[in-house]
């Protein structure tokens, strides 16, 4: 019996290493994670000077700053242009106030109630085309130009001459 009493303990002894390598490798986890964190406040509380220096000094910069300045502004500029190409896409107004999407027919902020821009696209086409515009003899859409039938009913529309 003595073979069967070594092999025991010997999967015992194996048993506890590996439970000791296990807490082991969680300890080394968990401060690893502990450092993690830690880099982030780090990162972060860099990324609030570097902000706040910017906002303090974007007109007035140190010359060392005034490349990061730069393509920190043309950053911007094209965060503002992809975020009106969204708007656009979406055929939604922002809300001036609080930011919140609207339709474009509404005259009010439905978050806020703040009133909302004319699009001066729209206004200025209004205006400046006094168009009559095409309909379907059947049911009353509006047809686009060029358009050989009615995209709501399907009616052929015909040619005016």
């Amino acid at each position: 019996m003595g073979f069967f009493d070594d092999f025991g303990k010997k999967i015992s002894s194996a048993g506890q290493e590996a439970i000791a390598k296990t807490k082991e490798l969680a300890d080394v986890a968990k401060i690893n994670s502990n450092i993690s964190d830690e880099e982030n406040k780090i990162k972060t509380a860099y990324s609030e000077i570097g902000k706040k220096y910017f906002e303090n000094h974007s007109e007035d910069s140190e010359e060392d700053y005034e490349a990061q300045i730069a393509v920190i502004k043309e950053a911007m500029e094209k965060i503002k242009a992809y975020e009106q190409q969204i708007v656009e896409i979406k055929g939604v107004v922002k809300c001036p106030n609080c930011g919140a999407e609207n339709s474009k027919t509404a005259a009010f902020c439905a978050t806020c109630g703040t009133a909302l821009p004319v699009p001066v696209t729209e206004s200025v086409e209004a205006t400046e085309q006094n168009v009559v515009e095409k309909k379907c003899p059947n049911c009353g859409e509006v047809i686009n130009d060029g358009a050989a039938f009615c995209a709501k009913c399907g009616t052929k529309i015909e040619e005016e001459q």
